[in-house]
């Protein structure tokens, strides 16, 4: 073994064997010396003042009860259970991992503030350009293996590793840490690249890879790891059968775990198991729910939170349905364009389209004007915001005007525009199975009277999700989940997730990101590295507005409607804090406030199917956090 390993591996309190779980980590580490740093307690600054949260309120309910099985429904299962690589970036990730696990510090969902969650400590020095943290010694890893600091530097082997597939994070990874420091099994360093503004939120975000896990990652990793669970530090894990493609998936609560003796994290994730059912139809999701085979589902569509008025469950009183009103960044709820699918290249066509579409009629119509118009890609994001953008109005005057532009002119014997060359103004448009497929006429019957045919597709949610990560789409409906407060428009507007350059000198779309309008603008890509290299909070809004201007005027995205909060009914076994909710909820799993009555659910249901009544029909409403 070569001396400068072996003085590592002393430093960082291993034996020669650890190392060779996985040699390829601990070459990438001495090959970078100034990034990976080793050394010892006595050596972190004297003059640290550490931080604990104390000053902040617990946010879930002490009345909480443990136990229970829920049972909700799914429309598809995950294409993969890999956290990283082809395909994982699905709508059940959040499920599996985004609400599943934590960093070294959270944000307090009501005020924004740290709190601990893996580090029960924090510092950060006197230039603001490192983080310093106490690892909780007690925290492990769903498998049952202990959070060490070599865990964290793993990650950034892991992540920037070309075997893991997964580009976002290898950039993420890379550009915006400095480094990291262990200073002993529990107690690590994060430095950043630069001073910037929210940097301990940026820092303390950091998450631990489990190396154990992965003592088989190799080249092979898509297909070895395709169908294993990670292991997280979350309360959940999937155990050995809990996933049975296009069936169910089921998560079953850690034994003892870690989180149960933590202040922000006690009286959380109350289930025993969670089920998710795979039923394709949401109307029969629904049915379900009625007859109390659910215990809670979103109702996100009018036709279930108004018709479920009608239904016994909720006219006899065992049934609540709550409107819960957040305060979050808002997901784009839109049409994507694809900008490199040949007609749509040209943005006089795409400024014609966010004419031509409708999608007030869609809000006012089919969601009862319960939502509200999206106005830019970026929203929800305090002063980084644009107030001053607004989504293009629908006019079939000034969609044909834009269309002219493009040289569309002549009108065919089915009223669909054409340009000289007999090319109509035609374009696939893709939604999937859920019940927004249903609007898909008033989308495509607004748009034929501007002179545009859009041909619908409806697609099963994985196939859809496949199609577009392939880049395949014309025009796909869809929405990103937003993290952070902050914009965060590399991945899906930054030439290096539009194209790749092949060995010819061709450029062709570039398959599984998340830029799926396919956007390549110079102009834009620079605002966005400006915005990731600033260091002062007043320009980095002053970019944050060029950049949503900027968007605005490329017209890849046909901004659709926000949603103002969730609705959701429930049994009246799933109880619920005072206030239902915190601030920063997109759905009751995501911070694991509620709980279950498992004897309750048993007289219910027996009172319910006897024909019983039990009191008037409850409707809640909690707005204290509405903003709209």
């Amino acid at each position: 073994m070569r001396p400068f390993l072996l003085l590592l591996l002393a430093l960082a309190g291993l034996d020669a064997a650890e190392v060779y779980r996985d040699p390829n980590a601990w070459k990438f580490y001495a090959d970078q010396p100034k990034f990976f740093r080793f050394a010892r307690p006595e050596d972190l600054p004297k003059d640290l003042v550490w931080h604990e949260g104390a000053e902040q309120k617990e946010f879930a309910d002490p009345r909480a009860l443990r136990g229970g099985a829920l049972r909700q429904a799914v429309i598809t299962s995950p294409p993969t259970l890999r956290r990283v690589g082809a395909n994982a970036n699905n709508g059940f990730r959040g499920y599996l991992y985004d609400d599943n696990d934590f960093g070294l510090l959270a944000s307090h969902p009501d005020t924004d503030e740290p709190i601990p969650a893996l580090a029960t400590h924090w510092a950060l020095s006197a230039d603001g350009l490192t983080a310093y943290f106490r690892l909780d010694p007690r925290a492990t890893f769903t498998d049952g293996q202990p959070v060490t600091a070599d865990d964290y530097l793993y990650a950034f082997y892991f992540y920037r590793s070309p075997w893991a597939d997964a580009d976002w994070y290898a950039d993420y990874y890379s550009k915006e840490f400095g480094g990291i420091t262990k200073y002993d099994d529990h107690t690590i360093a994060v430095h950043a690249p630069r001073l910037r503004p929210h940097q301990l939120e940026l820092l303390g975000d950091l998450r631990p890879v489990p190396r154990e896990f992965f003592r088989e990652f190799g080249p092979d990793y898509l297909k070895r790891y395709n169908d294993r669970f990670q292991p997280t530090t979350g309360a959940y894990a999937i155990k050995p059968g809990g996933f049975v493609r296009n069936q169910s998936v089921t998560l079953n609560r850690v034994p003892d775990w870690w989180g149960d003796r933590r202040r922000f994290f006690r009286h959380r994730f109350n289930p025993d198991t969670i089920q998710y059912l795979v039923i394709r139809e949401p109307d029969n999701a629904y049915e379900s729910l009625m007859a109390g085979e659910l215990d809670m589902m979103l109702m996100g569509q009018p036709r279930y939170w108004y018709g479920a008025n009608d239904r016994p469950a909720y006219a006899r009183g065992f049934l609540t349905k709550t409107q819960f009103y957040n305060d979050i960044p808002r997901p784009p709820y839109g049409l994507y364009i694809n900008t490199q699918k040949p007609g749509l290249d040209n943005r006089d066509v795409r400024v014609g389209l966010q004419h031509a579409t409708d999608f007030q009629r869609v809000i006012d119509g089919f969601y009862r004007g319960d939502y509200e118009r999206l106005n830019q890609f970026s929203e929800g994001l305090g002063v980084y915001t644009d107030p001053s953008i607004r989504a293009r109005r629908y006019s079939p005057e000034l969609a044909r005007a834009a269309f002219a532009k493009a040289g569309f002119t002549r009108v065919g014997n089915d009223g669909i525009l054409m340009n000289a060359a007999g090319e109509r103004l035609s374009f696939r448009l893709t939604f999937d199975t859920s019940d927004r497929r249903k609007y898909l006429a008033t989308l495509v019957e607004s748009a034929r009277r501007c002179g545009v045919e859009y041909r619908p597709e409806t697609l099963e949610r994985t196939t859809m999700y496949r199609k577009v990560m392939e880049k395949n789409h014309d025009i796909v409906f869809w929405a990103w989940s937003v993290s952070s407060r902050l914009p965060a428009l590399w991945e899906s507007h930054h030439t290096d997730n539009a194209v790749e350059k092949l060995a010819d000198g061709r450029k062709v779309p570039k398959r599984q990101t998340n830029n799926i309008t396919g956007v390549d603008d110079p102009e834009l890509s620079k605002l966005i590295d400006r915005f990731r290299e600033a260091t002062e909070e007043d320009e980095m809004i002053k970019l944050s507005h060029a950049m949503e201007r900027r968007i605005h005027d490329l017209a890849d995205f046909i901004p659709g409607f926000k949603v103002p909060g969730y609705r959701i009914a429930h049994w009246d076994w799933v109880k619920f804090p005072v206030g239902f909710d915190v601030r920063a909820a997109e759905d009751p799993g995501q911070y694991g406030l509620f709980w279950l009555d498992p004897k309750q659910r048993e007289v219910d249901l027996k009172d319910f199917r006897d024909g019983k009544v039990r009191g008037a029909p409850k409707t809640v409403i909690e707005d204290r956090w509405r903003t709209e």
